[in-house]
């Protein structure tokens, strides 16, 4: 493979938006540059805030998407007609890119609205294509309360999302559970390469705790519970809350720092009685970087998912930085989280939907300094051996030579 290789990826949206989505997508755009690609990136209507169409990110250029001229009367009376223009527009971009910049593959990152988007323009320009299936949209969507299961969306969007499948020169998964089941969907397993989430261990590393954030919310002295990420409604913090609130009956040296925003959040502070309102903090979105300084002033990360197809089936990225920093991470038993950790080795995990379990463990880590280092440096280990950006993102070009090899 030549160094300068071109590669085109197709995103449905990037940082600055806070997701883990984002972060993955920049982990490996900005290592690919690091090991001698040529990354280019185009993200789609979807991401909308943005001030020019073509922007320069750390050298990298990044292309943006604005939304085609809807008549309100069609979006009102014709099924997925948002969808199907967004994939005429990101087709019609994706071609003229590759063209323009002469790219010699088109990586395409979930939803399946990308992948259709990149199978059109692979067909018209002879191009190799890989579709990256982080998540199933269809699933994400029951989750966030958008759609039911089985339901008549749900069907057509599992359709859509094997279309993609089925024409992608390869598919990527994120995780083994997902790999998996592609394979029980008819995928042949020859076409599937798994590349999970990592973390850039040299970034994300032990330090001392951020002196300025210790201030600014009380923290000295405290025993500092966390969680940074999107508020989700599958992410299951009303059961952390719940938790900590039954820990506050026994201790009063806790803290709970939150940092991000989402649809739960109204909600989430609603649970919170006035009187104890001094004990949780809500931090609101937290600057790309500014997130190793919040991780290095909490001691335990919980991340209390609730069990659904999505979380069987992807495993979350966040965790994976708390480990390198050396934090102790506390996750539901669920898939996603059982690939990152072996309970009582590296983490902890509790049963889902399971307030009480959560304060037990919350309880014990916070009485023991010696178990929180030991598994904080343990959960470092882990990544480093395992979970390293560099490393991981090495397996794409592989991936990329065995694509354009089939094409050719």
């Amino acid at each position: 493979m030549k160094n300068v290789m071109k590669v085109l990826h197709v995103l449905d949206h990037s940082l600055p938006y806070f997701s883990g989505y984002s972060f993955r997508s920049d982990y490996i755009i900005r290592t690919q540059k690091g090991l001698g690609l040529k990354p280019v990136v185009l993200t789609s209507p979807k991401h909308e805030d943005f001030t020019s169409e073509h922007e320069k990110v750390d050298d990298i250029d990044f292309y943006r998407l604005r939304w085609p001229s809807i008549p309100s009367s069609r979006l009102q009376t014709v099924p997925l007609v948002k969808q199907m223009a967004c994939v005429a527009v990101l087709s019609r971009e994706i071609t003229r890119l590759a063209e323009k910049l002469q790219v010699e593959i088109i990586h395409s990152h979930s939803p399946f609205l990308n992948g259709l988007a990149a199978a059109r323009s692979s067909g018209q320009l002879g191009l190799p294509w890989i579709y990256e299936l982080r998540y199933y949209d269809e699933d994400a969507a029951v989750d966030r309360g958008k759609i039911r299961h089985n339901s008549l969306r749900y069907k057509l969007s599992q359709r859509m999302e094997q279309s993609a499948l089925e024409q992608a020169t390869r598919v990527v998964t994120i995780s083994t559970a997902l790999k998996d089941d592609l394979i029980g969907r008819g995928i042949a397993e020859s076409k599937i390469s798994e590349v999970p989430n990592g973390v850039d261990t040299e970034h994300f590393q032990p330090r001392e705790p951020d002196a300025e954030l210790i201030e600014k919310y009380g923290l000295a002295g405290r025993t500092v519970i966390g969680f940074i990420g999107s508020f989700y409604f599958y992410e299951g913090l009303e059961f952390l809350i719940e938790a900590v609130l039954l820990l506050l009956k026994e201790r009063r040296d806790i803290k709970l720092l939150l940092a991000g925003e989402g649809e739960a959040l109204a909600g989430l502070e609603a649970r919170i009685p006035m009187e104890l309102r001094d004990h949780f903090i809500f931090a609101g979105n937290v600057a790309h970087k500014d997130v190793r300084r919040y991780y290095s002033v909490m001691d335990i990360l919980v991340y209390p998912r609730m069990k659904s197809r999505l979380t069987e089936l992807t495993t979350p990225l966040k965790p994976l930085e708390a480990m390198a920093m050396g934090r102790v991470v506390v996750g539901s038993d669920i898939g996603g989280m059982r690939e990152l950790v072996k309970d009582g080795t590296n983490g902890f995990l509790i049963g889902t939907k399971n307030a009480e379990a959560i304060a037990v463990c919350l309880a014990k880590l916070a009485g023991d300094l010696v178990i929180r280092h030991d598994v904080g440096q343990r959960a470092r280990d882990f990544v480093l051996r395992e979970r390293d950006w560099r490393k991981i993102v090495e397996r794409y070009i592989d991936i990329y030579n065995r694509a354009i090899e089939k094409r050719g």
